[in-house]
């Protein structure tokens, strides 16, 4: 099924609007004809393979975001070390 492999190359790309454009196409197509069993099974293979990357790209997200939460937290505690107020501009001023 073409709009299946649609959806895996955007998946490859992290183009995850689009997979979820293509999936949208194909419960339409899927709602007018069945499927041969053949067909059924290299789509569920696509499918399969479509949810590893999502897994993939969630786990990579989840770890940037922790980086982030523990960049922010570091900078918070520079701030409170060096007095700056937290409704600042965001920079730390530099006492010489």
């Amino acid at each position: 099924m073409a709009v299946t492999e649609a959806a895996a190359m955007a998946a490859t790309r992290g183009e995850w609007n689009r997979v979820d454009e293509y999936y949208q196409r194909r419960e339409d197509l899927l709602s007018q004809e069945a499927l041969s069993p053949e067909h059924l099974k290299y789509v569920l293979t696509m499918d399969r393979a479509i949810a590893e990357q999502i897994t993939v790209a969630q786990a990579g997200v989840a770890a940037l975001l922790d980086d982030s939460a523990k960049i922010r937290q570091r900078l918070q505690g520079l701030r409170r070390w060096n007095g700056a107020m937290s409704s600042d501009s965001g920079t730390i001023e530099r006492h010489i």
